[in-house]
Formats: structure tokens, sequence, C-alpha cells
């Protein structure tokens, strides 16, 4: 049995729609299922609009006090579901409901734990978006995969609030979202082992008024770091940092003696010193950050992260070449020079980075 969970918030002008579309599309998959609809309080009449189609559909309402955020809104109804597959989606169309059925379709074919509807795998998009809402999406994306990098490794859309999850994925999970983004606290604490993604558009709002705002914003910020302690990956995070200040040491320590001491023409001095301190920075993570990473492909894996790397490094090189050239001392214009990689690794490549490390390189 299959149970959705549609957390409604004045939804009133387009839950009819949404229940009925969902209703037939998973009609038309075939199996038995629930639509239960969460709603905080809403003044609008979207509780009543939904019980009115009680005889029709099989509909349940959930009524909370106050409005206490989307996310809780599916784990409450979540908690009420009967279904041995569970699910979310928007109540506002933005989520075309006969997606549902290709999601129920790939979880069976794929036997997959979870299945996502994805904005970003091949075919998927969102439909006229403003620029700015395309970047702040992205933003936020590349932010959850930069701080959750190993859970969230082979997910293009970890922002997605349309999913659907076998429930034993989950059972046991503490479930204690902050904010509006439920699959962020599912891949995190369930115990996810085949994921598989399903593409599809994101419709643009056409009822109502988007609940996105600064107060989701700094919920969503709020979940990350509490998931980045929870699952563990905050220790990593440290770690990793530990390595890359050793490395910035050694890049360091390695240009002053090659071209201060042995005289070395200044532009292969930094090229050798930079390398020296990626070859470190790899072995240093493969040792201490990730030290339960499988064996192999010891080869690929360093080619790889000496791709990822190159970029940064060849801006370290530039400018540590170009400050010295114009009066900076040395070991400054270096500094610099490695700030400036480790800022590009840092907001660019965390994610391809980490995967490097993971279990799925071949």
């Amino acid at each position: 049995m299959i149970s959705i969970v549609i957390p409604t918030y004045r939804e009133s002008e387009s839950v009819q729609q949404t229940l009925r579309r969902a209703a037939a599309a998973l009609w038309k998959y075939g199996d038995e299922f629930e639509l239960i609809v969460v709603d905080d309080e809403s003044d609008d009449g979207t509780a009543e609009k939904a019980e009115s189609l009680q005889n029709e559909l099989p509909v349940r309402v959930l009524r909370r006090k106050g409005k206490r955020g989307l996310a809780t809104a599916v784990v409450d109804g979540w908690a009420t579901a009967r279904g041995d597959i569970l699910g979310v989606m928007d109540g506002d169309l933005q989520h075309p409901p006969e997606v549902l059925a290709e999601l129920a379709d790939a979880m069976q074919r794929t036997q997959a734990d979870l299945v996502v509807a994805s904005r970003y795998c091949r075919g998927g998009g969102s439909l006229r978006w403003p620029w700015w809402r395309r970047v702040a999406s992205a933003a936020a994306t590349h932010l959850a995969a930069t701080v959750l990098p190993l859970r969230l490794s082979g997910m293009t859309d970890p922002m997605s609030g349309m999913f659907l999850v076998r429930a034993r994925a989950i059972e046991g999970a503490e479930l204690t979202p902050i904010g509006f983004r439920i699959l962020l606290e599912v891949v995190g604490k369930g115990k996810i082992g085949k994921l598989c993604e399903v593409p599809y558009l994101f419709e643009k709002r056409e009822q109502g008024r988007s609940k996105l705002g600064a107060r989701e914003c700094a919920e969503y910020l709020m979940h990350l770091a509490r998931l980045a302690w929870s699952t563990g990956q905050l220790r990593k995070w440290m770690r990793y940092t530990l390595v890359g200040l050793t490395g910035a040491v050694v890049n360091l320590s390695a240009l002053d003696v090659m071209a201060v001491k042995a005289g070395w023409p200044l532009a292969a001095a930094a090229a050798a010193a930079i390398e020296l301190a990626i070859v470190y920075n790899f072995f240093g993570n493969w040792l201490f950050t990730f030290s339960r990473c499988p064996a192999g492909p010891f080869a690929r894996r360093l080619a790889r992260y000496e791709l990822i790397c190159a970029p940064g490094a060849a801006l370290n090189w530039l400018l540590t070449l170009s400050l010295f050239g114009v009066g900076f001392p040395l070991l400054g214009a270096a500094a610099v020079g490695i700030a400036a990689d480790g800022l590009v690794n840092l907001t660019l490549n965390i994610p391809s980075i980490w995967k490097i490390w993971g279990p799925d390189l071949h």
C-alpha cells in the first residue's frame, strides 16, 4: 500500500485538484493507496475542501494546531500511515501529481529504497522560473551536497519535496526535521540502500503564494547543521579541515626550501610545492579523514583528485607568481594563493572531492 502525505497551509484553491489528479495517477498505477492531507490550521477552508472528497477518494485529513512546518507535517502524516511505501508531495500543484505513478513504477521496477522526483537529472527541469529562483535553488542544492557530501552522493536533487521511501528504510529512525526539507532528514537518518531518480518538470505556482521566506532559509541552514552533527559528517569535516591546514604548511615549507634555500626557479618551485601539497592532502584524507573508505582503485582515485584540484592549483600558482612579482613577500604571496585555492575547492568542488573516497568509484 502507498501512503502519500500532502502537507497544506492555505491551499484551498488547489487542494481538490491535487487530490483528484493524485488519485487518478495512483488508480492508473493499480496499487492500493491512501492520501493523507496534513493541514496546519488553514483559515481558508483547505481542510474542509479536502474532507468533502472523502466519499469520493481514499482521503484522510489530519488537522494540526498552528503552522508548525512542512517537514514535521510529513512526519506526523507518516505516523498515521498504513502503507509500506510512504510518500510526500506538495498540495499547490507545483509537483505534477501524475509523477506519482512514475515514482511507484520505478520503485517496483528497481526495488529501490528511495525514489526521488528530480528537477536536475536528465529530462527534469523547472518551468517558467525567474533566474533568481534558479540561482537560489542551485545554491541551496550545492550547499546541501557540500555539507553532507557522503550522504547525498549520487543524488541530483536533495531539495526535492516529492519522493517515495520504503517504510522499513526509516523504521526506528528519529526524524526531527526543521523547516521544509524532509528528504534531507530521510537520507541523513534512514537506511537508504538503493536510490533511484525520476525526472519531472517543477511547475510554476499558479495559485496562492509561496511560503518560502527568510525564516524558512534560516531553518534550512539550522537543519543542515544538525544533520552534519547527527550523521557524523561534522567530525569528518573537522578532520578534512585539519588535513587542509597542515597541507598549507607543507606547501609553504616546500616552497621555502626549493625556491629560497635550493635556488630553484620560482615557477618550478611553486608548481612542485603545490603538487606536493595535493599529494599530501590526498593521502592525509585517505588515512585520517576517510580511514574506512574502500582500498581501491588507488590510481583512479588519485587521478580524479588531481583533476578536480587542478583549477584551484592553477589559481594558486598564478597568484603566487603574480603577487611576488609586484613586491609581495614570497610566503605571503603563496599564502594568498593557497587561500584562493582552498576557497575554490570549498565553494565548487567539495561534493566531487569527497566522492573520491566513497564506495562507488569504478
